[in-house]
């Protein structure tokens, strides 16, 4: 298998410098291709899609197209501007299938912490008028399947300069702010699957949220797994050798690998 085409710098909105893409085309005429949307993390002021790039190399080799985006990063992208971003990501590669050889039925979005909050967050409230983006792409239809990874889902007790630096304030100060940040509150019926991912000794985001959400879901009849990694923290995970650790975030672990793989299998199918 060649390695991916790759197409950097895709503006998917205009306006601004930061909301571009890399793409990650695999070496197949395929027409109508799944896709995966990946969304860095880096607590919602720093990171570059440059942090996915393995990973979009690796989807694209087994066929899916991958796209790495960039957002508007605090303060500029201050919420809702980042959802609102995240959201015309994705609308921008449904709609632009024909060029890119992509079935916009199945895109599937992942992300890591801030990132995975993001992906959580657009995967339930895509349709939420609030956070509907303004940029020429419009609203994104339904993701065809949500992988988070170390995301936070509900941020309304949350006492962090970060998350008040995100939202413009305290939960006292911005609870409805708060409430529409968290993906949990807009849990309802005929979600996107969701895969979530969680190292178990992450003291960063709890585990504790990811298993919240996964309740949620599933009480609402929706289908929601979780894998969470035994002795996992948020950006050192166990490496290949019985007793070394390495700098990896929880998506780049084998076992989330594998998972990933038999996931995006069963709900967009494979390229």
């Amino acid at each position: 298998c060649k390695a991916p085409e790759e197409i950097r710098d895709v503006s998917y909105d205009d306006r601004y410098d930061s909301t571009v893409l890399d793409l990650y085309l695999p070496d197949n005429d395929t027409a109508a291709r799944p896709a995966v949307m990946l969304v860095h993390g880096g607590a919602w002021f720093s990171g570059d899609k440059n942090h996915f790039e393995r990973a979009a190399r690796r989807l694209a080799r087994s066929g899916y197209v991958a796209a790495s985006i960039n957002y508007r990063l605090v303060p500029e992208g201050r919420f809702p501007r980042a959802a609102q971003d995240v959201g015309c990501a994705l609308a921008f590669l449904q709609g632009h299938g024909t060029e890119y050889g992509i079935d916009p039925r199945r895109v599937a979005i992942m992300g890591y912490s801030a990132g995975g909050h993001l992906v959580s967050l657009l995967g339930v409230a895509w349709q939420v008028d609030e956070l509907e983006p303004d940029c020429a792409a419009g609203r994104p239809a339904r993701p065809a399947a949500v992988i988070p990874g170390a995301g936070p889902h509900d941020l309304r007790d949350t006492e962090h300069g970060v998350v008040s630096d995100f939202l413009g304030g305290t939960p006292q100060e911005e609870p409805e702010r708060y409430a529409l940040a968290s993906p949990i509150v807009h849990v309802g019926r005929d979600e996107p699957p969701f895969l979530l991912i969680n190292g178990g000794a992450d003291w960063l985001v709890d585990v504790d949220q990811s298993r919240a959400m996964r309740a949620q879901l599933r009480a609402a009849g929706n289908q929601a797994d979780l894998l969470s990694l035994t002795g996992g923290g948020h950006l050192v995970s166990h490496g290949s050798d019985p007793g070394e650790v390495q700098f990896a975030v929880a998506l780049d672990t084998p076992e989330a690998w594998l998972a990933v793989a038999d996931f995006l299998d069963r709900t967009v199918g494979a390229p």
